[in-house]
């Protein structure tokens, strides 16, 4: 017996799953289209692709929530092409171009940081975990400035760029904050339009005349105060006045101190002829006096007086006695007088020196306080010139700009009410279309891998068959 004819003992078994198991392949072969092998699937596996659809739609709405977090704030500046040259003419000139780099320039991104506020529009985070992680491991980083930091996120976030069949170029920026976002843009503009007016018209050389105009008020003041504060000071109001006010007392003075020293000599000389009048009278007195009491003695002859005795030889003595009386009297009367006299002339002679003192005084002051008033005058009409000057200046600029501008705010940048993303619907359209198409791929894969769990022997049969379900249509 030979080892290929079976043998009594062993039985045959038939296994008709066996015989089988290409039924789903033929099922599929034999498929009129691809449609009704989806349907299938889809009927098989509607659980799952359920939950993959809606699964689908839920990371749609989620995806749209984690990237629709930031405002946008937006400014259109408009472009009067009638102003321009020839040169600058069409929205792809020159002109424009330039425009659009100034308002992108380093200079005025970083003029509206610092008109809004580093640390306001980009508050300073603490380190991340990677750069703790990198201090840790003492490896040297770069350090960079809050400015710089911001001015980097500032220019990642501004967009600047020329509406299409327009002569408007928009500006816009997104940030968390919407009112941020909008003081940001409209800073920006406000920077670009003073460096457009500083490039392209005569607005420097006014502003160099109206810092001119400002430094010299403050000159005018600084020379006002200090003459102010040296008049007080020396009592110097109206320094001519004063001067005639002075040279009038001394005047009145002089006058005083002469007549009291004309009265002084008069009064000198009559002192003089009463003494030698009394000096005369004195001898007769005495003998009048001795006449009247006959009771004493008669005196001794008497030493003969150096005067002349015939003056008064022949005159009663009660009348001698009157006279030397009235003598003694105008005396004494003439001696206060001559005092008072000599006091008077010793009170106006030193307010005499004092008021020349002063006019001396005065003299000095009067030249310091010319000299004061000059600076202040000169300072006065060098700043009426600057400032008529700054004015034309000022005038020109402003009807160069108006006449030449080519660049004005078409609209200023408002406070966003809503984020700048996509609307939400246009999420869940695609989110939808993708989720079912998900849904529908998985659901196939899952019954391709159902018919094919047995692989089949004809590999290319199987791989044209995967060919056919991907394409979605019929071959």
């Amino acid at each position: 017996m030979t080892s290929l004819e079976p043998r009594q003992d062993y039985r045959v078994i038939l296994r008709p799953q066996v015989e089988d198991r290409r039924a789903a392949e033929k099922d599929i072969e034999q498929s009129d289209s691809l449609e009704l092998f989806v349907l299938r699937a889809l009927r098989r596996y509607w659980l799952i692709s359920a939950t993959v659809f809606v699964l689908g739609i839920l990371s749609a709405v989620l995806l749209h929530a984690l990237l629709d977090t930031k405002y946008e704030a937006a400014a259109s500046l408009l472009i009067d092409n009638g102003k321009q040259s020839e040169a600058n003419q069409g929205f792809d000139s020159v002109f424009v171009n330039s425009q659009i780099e100034l308002l992108n320039s380093e200079f005025v991104i970083r003029s509206a940081i610092q008109n809004v506020g580093d640390g306001k529009l980009y508050p300073k985070s603490p380190d991340g975990e990677f750069s703790q992680l990198l201090t840790y491991l003492s490896v040297a980083q770069k350090k960079m400035k809050n400015e710089d930091r911001a001015y980097k996120s500032a220019a990642r976030a501004l967009k600047v760029q020329l509406e299409p069949r327009t002569s408007m170029i928009r500006v816009s920026f997104r940030h968390e904050d919407p009112r941020l976002a909008a003081s940001f843009v409209n800073a920006l503009t406000e920077s670009y339009l003073g460096k457009y007016r500083a490039l392209y018209t005569q607005a420097g050389a006014a502003d160099f005349l109206h810092g001119e105009v400002d430094q010299l008020q403050r000159k005018v003041a600084t020379a006002a105060g200090v003459l102010g504060a040296f008049m007080t000071a020396n009592r110097t109001y109206a320094i001519d006045e004063q001067k005639k006010l002075l040279l009038t007392r001394q005047s009145d003075l002089a006058k005083s101190v002469a007549t009291v020293r004309t009265e002084l000599a008069q009064r000198q000389e009559e002192l003089r002829v009463v003494e030698e009048q009394i000096g005369q009278l004195r001898p007769n007195a005495a003998r009048a006096s001795q006449a009247r009491d006959p009771s004493k003695p008669a005196p001794e002859a008497a030493v003969p007086l150096p005067y002349n005795r015939n003056l008064f030889g022949d005159d009663p003595p009660l009348l001698l006695v009157k006279l030397y009386q009235e003598s003694t009297q105008q005396f004494l009367t003439l001696k206060m007088t001559i005092a008072g006299l000599r006091a008077a002339e010793s009170a106006h002679t030193a307010e005499l020196g004092n008021v020349a003192k002063e006019l001396v005084t005065l003299a000095s002051l009067e030249a310091e306080t010319n000299r004061l008033k000059r600076q202040l005058s000169s300072a006065e009409q060098e700043l009426s010139e600057i400032t008529s000057r700054a004015g034309e200046k000022r005038i020109a600029a402003a009807m160069t700009e108006n006449n030449l501008s080519a660049i004005k705010i078409a609209q200023s940048a408002s406070v966003p009410f809503e984020t700048a993303g996509r609307s939400v619907w246009l999420f869940l359209a695609i989110g939808s279309f993708l989720s079912a198409l998900t849904a529908v791929g998985v659901a196939c894969a899952l019954q391709l891998i159902s018919a094919h769990r047995n692989p089949p022997t004809y590999v290319a049969a199987s791989f044209l068959r995967t060919v056919r379900f991907y394409m979605f249509f019929p071959s």
